[in-house]
């Protein structure tokens, strides 16, 4: 079995080598904007998408990344969360900063698990919308983990 996920892994590593620099760079933002939404559920922030931005992107970075973060987070979280219809009375707030604090409130009161495989997901959906059509839904699975068990959960 060990050499069964050593060889997996090994593939995995290799996907990941292959990517254009460019996408690499945009997998720890995926990683990185996943880690904002759970700051932002641990501790209440005024500005839910500058927070979750600000932990995507730490220090100085350039406006057209932050724009399209800042875009791919409006367009999604909203909408991936609504679609799981935690709480109906979500929906009829109209400011999308009190919507996103409403939605992780009611997230936060969700099992480990659920929390697990909404973080996994988001994280996936996230960096195949950053990638512009260059990672499928299954790359995007591979290299994800692959960077989170190897730079982030070290």
């Amino acid at each position: 079995m060990k050499k069964l996920l050593k060889r997996v892994w090994a593939f995995i590593a290799g996907v990941f080598n292959r990517l254009e620099d460019e996408t690499k760079k945009l997998v720890p933002v995926a990683i990185n904007v996943v880690q904002g939404i759970k700051n932002v559920m641990d501790s209440p922030v005024d500005d839910v998408i500058l927070t979750i931005i600000e932990t995507a992107i730490p220090g100085e970075a350039d406006d057209i990344l932050i724009e399209k973060i800042k875009n791919v987070v409006k367009e999604w979280i909203p909408k991936i969360l609504m679609d799981l219809k935690m709480v109906e009375s979500i929906a009829n707030i109209q400011d999308q900063n009190e919507q996103l604090k409403a939605i992780l409130a009611q997230f936060k009161l969700s099992s480990d698990e659920t929390k697990n495989i909404f973080y996994h997901g988001l994280s996936c959906l996230i960096l195949e919308k950053l990638a512009d059509g260059e990672l499928s839904w299954s790359d995007t699975i591979a290299i994800n983990e692959y960077y989170y068990k190897n730079y982030v959960k070290k």
